[in-house]
């Protein structure tokens, strides 16, 4: 089961959401996340699922992590009942609460205490005490408010650079155009507070505001429209060389549900691939 929630007022240009899933599968199941903008601070409450390392090799994940999995595909192996809680930052938002690069955090997981100080050891510890969910959100609103407060040098820049994304309809240079830059000066200091390239940030956006659309039914040409692609045959392109899948198998296999609930309600949700 899958629920989400909204963060507090102060934090929303940070936090796009808290989220909870709880899972008890009657066999083996294999979830395959695919590539995403958002670093997500994920504290398991329960036994920890398996994830396929570079080589293939399964190993079990550490209890709490900051992870964004934004060139690869994250596959797990979730074989015992499972219960997590998670922070979603929205794409900069982690660069707030945190010294370290963004750059450094892509495609492994990071300890809370190494991404987020000792602020995010304490929230850890505090959330796998708490009782409910409820509890859990109260938690990190206050520590995440509190770590506010801080003064942070990249603020100003933070603030211009989410004024300048559009949901990923922009281009780099669009964006670079809306901050007064030249496009080598936005893209370093993008990399620097979101870690991601600017064109992968564009790729990714646009694929899942457009898997929301195939979803949703929207006819394939209006949707390549929509989401910032130059015409259909550039968005089924696009979307195969991530998901390894067309668009149209990827509408018959959602029509199908394949998709568990965590992916069909969650905001800017990563979608899992069918296996």
């Amino acid at each position: 089961m899958y629920r989400s929630f909204e963060p507090s007022e102060p934090l929303s240009p940070y936090v796009e959401c808290y989220w909870s899933w709880r899972i008890d599968p009657a066999a083996p199941v294999l979830e395959s996340i695919l590539p995403d903008v958002a670093p997500e601070l994920i504290v398991h409450m329960a036994s920890a699922p398996s994830a396929q390392d570079e080589v293939g090799d399964w190993r079990q994940q550490d209890q709490a992590f900051l992870y964004c999995a934004a060139h690869k595909s994250l596959v797990l192996r979730i074989t015992r009942p499972m219960s997590l809680f998670a922070v979603r930052f929205r794409p900069w938002g982690a660069g707030r609460f945190s010294n370290t690069s963004m750059a450094a955090m892509l495609d492994r997981p990071i300890p809370p205490a190494e991404a987020l100080g000792d602020m995010g050891a304490r929230l850890v510890a505090s959330l796998v005490k708490a009782e409910s969910d409820a509890s859990r959100v109260k938690l990190a609103n206050q520590a995440l408010e509190a770590a506010l407060q801080l003064p942070i040098r990249s603020e100003a820049r933070m603030k211009m650079l989410l004024d300048a994304t559009n949901g990923g309809r922009c281009s780099s240079a669009e964006m670079a155009g809306k901050l007064s830059m030249s496009d080598r000066s936005f893209s370093r200091l993008w990399n620097e507070i979101v870690g991601i390239q600017p064109r992968k940030y564009i790729q990714l956006m646009r694929l899942h505001n457009a898997l929301e659309k195939i979803d949703a039914g929207v006819p394939l040409a209006q949707v390549a429209a929509e989401c910032g692609y130059s015409d259909q045959a550039h968005m089924a392109r696009q979307i195969k060389a991530i998901t390894g899948l067309a668009p149209s198998v990827l509408r018959r296999r959602l029509g199908d549900g394949v998709y568990q609930d965590l992916y069909a309600s969650r905001p800017a949700a990563p979608w899992q691939v069918p296996h």
